[in-house]
């Protein structure tokens, strides 16, 4: 099957596994809703109402963005870890005790605090990273185990060093004005990390498909043992993408921090790092496609929740069209005989034109 005919039935495999997942979440808004078809009228339309439901939106794809972009390198290589979820809350942390121990001033002080959060986010998945690399742990294994251990780390830093004794809840110091990321569309809360997001975008996308290292990355994904035997270093790919992967949601998480809170909070992990392996399985693993799937994982978020607010359905039916979405689009059965009968054929019309060459 060429390419081209890869790239359609991937594409419509996506599309079928979404539709089937909103068909079900209808359905159970028909079983549960005393008025369904209000209820579905919110969930579709409800995002885009007001002009601060749509800012919503934006806002939740901004740290969707980075975690798919993280987990879009790391399974490019065929590593399912979940670090990132552990890399983005460490980094956050990272950032804000940088900020609040540091007097800088603006300017250096975001571009520090971003980076910062970043490098700390890439240096959490080295251990994964490396297991992974040198005794083929399982990584999805060690990065879920280690994630527990950088929740209990970032409460001790928490509440030993930044904590604000004044503040009504277990949270930091305020975040230094000079530091933060700017909203810049009136009513919202859109700012300029939105910008920092799409320049990841552009350049992850030209990382995995411009240059040497993204190929190999590539490649040891297809085919790891053809890539050893090519002289590629699989060691030193499978080591790099989990650190990149950890960098990219490090980085999202002090871009969160900056651009939505006053004060650094967080005693768990948030959860954008599973939401960016739906995100990643959506874009198809292909970073430029990214921002699309993490505006509609915001997008229905968005709209479950505004359609809990005036109806009976629960929130919580964001998380069946999720686990539906992944189940199906992963599920190596799922469309299986498609692809097959798609593959029997390309290989007949290959078959047909050579004979009439010959």
């Amino acid at each position: 099957m060429n390419k081209k005919r890869e790239a359609l039935f991937q594409f419509l495999s996506i599309l079928i596994a979404i539709t089937v997942a909103l068909l079900v979440t209808f359905i159970i808004i028909l079983c549960v809703s005393n008025e369904p078809v209000e209820a579905l009228k919110t969930f579709i339309a409800g995002p885009l109402s007001t002009k601060r439901r749509i800012g919503n939106v934006i806002e939740g794809m901004i740290p969707l963005i980075f975690t798919g972009l993280a987990a879009c390198v790391m399974f490019q290589a065929k590593q399912f870890s979940l670090i990132g979820d552990g890399s983005f809350l460490v980094g956050a942390l990272a950032c804000a005790v940088l900020l609040l121990k540091l007097q800088l001033p603006a300017g250096i002080a975001l571009f520090l605090g971003v980076l910062i959060g970043g490098a700390v986010g890439g240096i959490c998945a080295v251990i994964p990273g490396f297991l992974k690399a040198k005794w083929n742990v399982n990584e999805f294994v060690v990065s879920m185990m280690f994630n527990s251990i950088l929740e209990y780390f970032t409460i001790f830093v928490l509440l030993n060093f930044i904590r604000d004794p004044g503040s009504g809840f277990v949270a930091s110091y305020l975040i230094p004005e000079n530091a933060k990321l700017q909203s810049f569309i009136s009513k919202t809360n859109i700012h300029t990390g939105l910008f920092i997001a799409l320049f990841m975008v552009v350049l992850t996308a030209f990382f995995m498909y411009k240059t040497k290292w993204g190929y190999s990355i590539r490649m040891v994904g297809k085919n790891p043992r053809f890539s050893k035997y090519s002289g590629i270093n699989t060691f030193a790919v499978i080591f790099s993408c989990q650190i990149i992967g950890g960098f990219i949601a490090g980085l999202g998480g002090a871009v969160e921090l900056l651009g939505m809170y006053d004060r650094f909070q967080w005693q768990s992990t948030p959860g954008y790092g599973f939401d960016g392996m739906t995100v990643a399985i959506l874009a198809a693993n292909n970073p430029a496609l990214v921002p699309v799937g993490a505006l509609f994982l915001a997008y229905i978020r968005v709209g479950t929740d505004v359609m809990a607010r005036v109806s009976s359905v629960p929130n919580e039916s964001v998380s069946i069209i999720q686990g539906i979405i992944m189940l199906l689009i992963t599920a190596s059965a799922f469309l299986s005989g498609t692809k097959h009968k798609m593959v029997i054929r390309s290989v007949k019309d290959e078959q047909k034109k050579m004979k009439e060459v010959a």
